[in-house]
């Protein structure tokens, strides 16, 4: 007998998402390069070729956190306090997928893509050039319309951030076995204010 469509689906839908539930700790934790697709069938609890049956390569797995980064992009710059938001990224951005039960795939891509570790053309860097501007920028700007922060360039602003977070990512490329520092988060973000 065999299952309804509805049916199917939802196992589908049941079996990526358990694939992907521990696919971004380990690329995070191992470094994408390091993480074979074995480890990652072997981490769902699925046989090796059932995963092929969802995913045809690890790259894929990698870019299918494309929707999750773009929905906590848009929580982000959706929330009502320019300084909380900002500060909400960092947090996430700042915090190991095993730290927290909010995995941050930006901090991966940024990770993968300034080791080289995915050299297929098919897949591009999602973060862009002018990305602590562009994402930044708008969020600062609307902290400094509330008083939150303090006149200035908000892209400026944007930039500084941005490369603040940047740099502790690169410290954590280069010192694996050093966590990631967000104690001075709150401290960074008082330089922007009044």
């Amino acid at each position: 007998m065999s299952i309804s469509e509805a049916k199917r689906k939802e196992i589908e839908s049941r079996r990526r998402e358990q694939i992907l539930s521990v696919a971004l700790p380990m690329f995070f934790n191992r470094g994408y390069k390091n993480t074979k697709m074995s480890d990652i069938a072997e981490a769902a609890d699925i046989s090796k070729g059932l995963i092929y049956r969802y995913f045809e390569s690890k790259a894929e797995i990698l870019f299918s956190y494309l929707d999750s980064l773009n929905e906590c992009l848009a929580e982000i710059q959706s929330m009502s306090s320019a300084k909380e938001a900002i500060r909400e990224f960092g947090l996430r951005f700042l915090s190991a997928p095993s730290e927290t039960c909010y995995n941050h795939p930006l901090q991966v891509y940024v990770i993968v893509f300034a080791k080289g570790e995915l050299d297929d053309p098919k897949y591009k860097n999602p973060v862009y050039q002018d990305f602590g501007s562009e994402f930044f920028g708008p969020i600062f700007e609307k902290g400094i319309q509330s008083g939150e922060f303090k006149k200035g360039d908000a892209r400026e602003f944007g930039e500084i951030y941005w490369h603040y977070l940047l740099g502790n990512i690169m410290d954590f490329i280069q010192n694996p076995e050093r966590s990631i520092p967000n104690a001075t988060l709150d401290a960074v973000i008082g330089l922007f204010e009044p």
